[in-house]
């Protein structure tokens, strides 16, 4: 595992900036690099960190989801969105004619998200560079390593997308923004429709972009670009509402919005999960915040002026859906949804690092905050416990066996059970009658701390016997057999596992 990683970790660490120079230029082998020589390294270190690691996790329950979702068809699965899904369909879209080359596995899926991830890296530097050339070669850094975009650069669902076309946005803006150039206009109004038409959270940045180039250009000289993404948004608003009506976010109000604001922070800074998240946090924290009072405090005037605006966009993509959650309009702040906002606040933190007087300090700082990131995938990727749901391994666990028996999992874990089990079928009666039952339950991960181990009962339900039990970090499978077939009430087998709404499925 660990040798997966090496590349990319080699390539930061092999090569040592030259900042009593440019703070760009980098030393490999006694021959200098330049910005974009640099950039294409770092992206070719990022791809090899994503597919080389693309497999390493089980697919958990959004991306079976997807999955599933995409099987259907491509009739089945536009018109199973508003009921299934709570986002735009261009994700699907795309991915549905990716799977049509590289099948509809897993990998198949996630590939797609891992060359998303890995284009971000050179987006991340064209939306830097407009700052300087410095402020892109961090961003891009940032980009590579950060345990979010790694995160979602392996995951089978739509966030990746939404980074890329953010920050392809974030670049034709900054440019129309200082050049009032009519390609420029006409670029992000693509990028931001393209983003819209991937998630509704687009909105929130393109409110923001749209009304400074109104005060900036004027609103005539905005009006058609802008009004093109308008369009997108009302020809998304009937679906909008109908998965609204759906109820397929509404898991998201049972956390509070405290809790919910702090694992947004986690997530921007270290990523969703994973080992010593406390301390991590908090020095990936100091070192962003050191790299915002270089800017401050080094920065140039223009350096400056190009992060303010990338910092009233990035807080605008927080705080307006933050306060929508506030008043109870509509709460559906979370850190997925906003991550779009990581690209302008990856652009805000990199212009600390960049700025033409950081000197070795922004080196240092920039070098450190790529190192803890690099350690949290390194350590998530190596510890199972920190990773996505392990559905695969609580399969492989289950092994093979007759039709007939009957599973025990928590609430909708049978459809991600059911990518590595084959065909299995909901039991829906009072009771249930088998000669086998099999209970999986999974270590529950908590925002901050370490996860809580997996638990599944041990004590057999009367005409049964325990014949085992497997463990491991991440799961744990707990099997009852009985010599003739025997009833059972289903209300009992989930006061067994401790989930009054457990799901309980018969194999095919």
């Amino acid at each position: 595992m660990g040798t997966r990683l090496a590349p990319a970790a080699s390539v930061l660490s092999d090569a040592s900036v030259d900042a009593a120079r440019t703070g760009v230029s980098v030393r490999v082998r006694n021959r200098e690099l330049q910005p974009l020589q640099i950039v294409l390294l770092i992206t070719l270190a990022a791809g090899v960190l994503r597919f080389a690691t693309l497999d390493v996790q089980s697919v958990w329950l959004d991306e079976s989801a997807t999955i599933e979702l995409v099987r259907r068809g491509f009739g089945g699965m536009l018109s199973h969105l508003s009921s299934n899904e709570s986002t735009p369909p261009l994700y699907y879209v795309l991915v549905w004619l990716w799977t049509k080359l590289f099948g509809v596995g897993p990998l198949g899926f996630r590939s797609f998200s891992a060359l998303v991830g890995t284009l971000t890296v050179p987006a991340l530097y064209f939306a830097g560079r407009e700052i300087s050339p410095r402020t892109g070669v961090w961003a891009a850094a940032l980009a590579a390593v950060n345990p979010a975009t790694f995160y979602y650069s392996q995951e089978a669902r739509s966030y990746g997308l939404l980074i890329l076309f953010a920050a392809g946005a974030f670049v034709f803006w900054q440019r129309a923004l200082e050049r009032d150039d009519g390609r420029a206009l006409a670029w992000w109004a693509a990028f931001s429709s393209l983003d819209l038409l991937t998630h509704y959270f687009a909105l929130f940045l393109f409110v923001p972009e749209a009304a400074m180039l109104v005060r900036r250009l004027g609103a005539r000289r905005t009006a058609a670009p802008a009004g093109v993404v308008v369009l997108v948004g009302v020809a998304l608003a009937p679906l909008a509402l109908a998965q609204r009506r759906s109820g397929t976010s509404k898991w998201i109000e049972e956390a509070s919005l405290v809790s919910r604001v702090g694992e947004t922070v986690k997530l921007f800074l270290v990523g969703l999960y994973g080992p010593l998240e406390v301390l991590t946090g908090a020095l990936a924290g100091l070192l962003a915040l050191g790299a915002l009072a270089l800017l401050l405090r080094r920065g140039a005037p223009r350096e400056r002026s190009r992060a303010r605006d990338a910092a009233i966009v990035a807080a605008s993509g927080l705080a307006i859906p933050l306060a929508l959650a506030a008043v109870h309009a509509i709460d559906v702040f979370d850190g997925r949804n906003v991550i779009a906002a990581w690209a302008p606040s990856a652009v805000l933190v990199a212009a600390g690092l960049g700025a033409r007087r950081a000197g070795r300090a922004g080196m240092l700082l920039g070098l450190g905050l790529c190192a803890v990131s690099l350690a949290v995938v390194a350590a998530t990727e190596l510890i199972p416990a920190y990773q996505r749901d392990d559905w695969r391994g609580a399969a492989q666990a289950l092994g093979s066996a007759g039709s007939g028996r009957v599973i025990v999992t928590e609430n909708l874990g049978s459809v991600p059970l059911s990518i590595y089990l084959g065909p299995i079928r909901g039991v829906y009666g009072k009771r249930v009658r088998t000669r086998e039952l099999d209970f999986v339950g999974l270590r529950v991960r908590h925002t901050f701390g370490s996860p809580s181990p997996p638990a599944v009962p041990t004590e057999p339900p009367p005409g049964f016997r325990l014949a085992g039990v497997e463990r491991s970090e991440a799961f744990a499978v707990s099997r009852f057999l009985a010599s003739t077939p025997t009833r059972v009430s289903s209300a009992a087998l989930r006061r067994m596992l401790g989930e009054p709404h457990a799901d309980i499925v018969a194999q095919r």
